[in-house]
Order: C-alpha cells, then structure tokens, then sequence
C-alpha cells in the first residue's frame, strides 16, 4: 500500500489527534464517563490525598456510581471511597471540554497512614450497568519527617516542595511532550514526501 504526501500527513494528524485526546483520561468500560484521576500506574503515598476526579460524558440520570481502593498484591481490605458518587448534572460541576458541556466531579481521599505498601486498584463500579472500570496504582509506605533538610550554605530558607501524591503537572508535561513530538515528527515528515 502506497501512500500519497497528503494520505500520509492525514494519517500522521489523525494519530497526533487521537494521542492527545486520549491523554485526557481513562474511558469507563460502559462508556458513560472518563477518569482524569487518580493517573493510570500513579504513584500515591499513605497519609497523602488520593484524588479522584471523572467527568460524566451524557445524560448519567441512570448512571449509580460506587468507588473502591482494592488492594491487588497486598494482604488488605477492598476500602469503599465513595458509595453513591456524585453524578449529579448540576451548575457547580460544569466543564467545558472542546466547546461541549461536561459534568465534573472529584474526591480527594485521605490514604490511612497504615496502608500497606503495594499495588491497589482503584475501582469505579457502574451498577447500572454491572461494569467495572478499573485504575492500577502504587502505593508507597508513610515517612515520617521531623524536620526540613538544612540547605547546603548551612542558611534557612522557605522553598515550595510537590506534593508526592500529585504527580499531574509531570503527567501533564509528558503527555504535551508526546503531543508536540507527534505534531513535529507530521510536519518533519511532510518536507520528504
């Protein structure tokens, strides 16, 4: 199969498109919202905050939603994280994403400082429709710190440190690195063609 200069760009596009779209999250498997949080294979530490956020994609007048925390090689208990999750389609939850409205919800939930080390799922149950949709993630034990590392001059000074339960703005960076090596890799390709 052949492809003409113009076939080949489309098809370069069409897959920058795709990419980029589907970096925004993980479509349930019934189809009725996208998980933006918690990222797919995240890492979380105990004690942190866990968040959960998913967007509802259409009329979720139907839609019951359930979220576990369910320990995958861990010797632990499955943790409900929110029975009944709001699906509401309220003024307060509204989004904007490519010009159509979306309704957006989120939890933060508080990872008990006891929580083993290990891999979990975090579950969200579509009882509606007896689906599940399940994200792998990481959790790393609870470290206690008593006090901030001394900077090397030996002088104190305030500094903003990330949150290690937050690791969207490096998701994000990598996820517009793969959009931008997509579109360049398009437009290299179109000088050889």
């Amino acid at each position: 199969m052949h492809l003409s200069k113009k076939g080949f760009i489309a098809c370069c596009l069409a897959t920058f498109a795709t990419q980029c779209t589907m970096s925004n999250g993980i479509q349930s498997v019934d189809q009725q919202f996208n998980i933006t949080s918690p990222l797919d294979h995240g890492v979380y530490v105990a004690a942190q905050k866990l968040p959960i956020t998913y967007v509802l994609l259409g009329d979720s007048s139907g839609l019951e939603l359930n979220i576990y925390m369910k320990p995958v090689d861990v010797n632990a208990t499955t943790v409900v994280v929110a029975q009944k999750a709001d699906v509401s389609e309220d003024a307060s939850s509204i989004v904007t994403i490519d010009n159509k409205t979306y309704w957006q919800h989120s939890y933060n939930y508080e990872i008990p400082q006891a929580t083993q080390a290990g891999s979990y799922e975090v579950v969200f149950e579509s009882v509606n429709s007896q689906e599940n949709t399940s994200v792998p993630i990481t959790i790393r034990p609870f470290v206690a710190t008593s006090s901030p590392c001394p900077s090397p001059t030996g002088s104190s000074s305030a500094s903003a440190s990330p949150n290690p339960g937050d690791g969207s703005s490096s998701s994000a960076s990598r996820k517009a690195n793969v959009c931008v090596a997509l579109a360049g890799f398009a437009m290299l390709t179109s000088f050889f063609f």
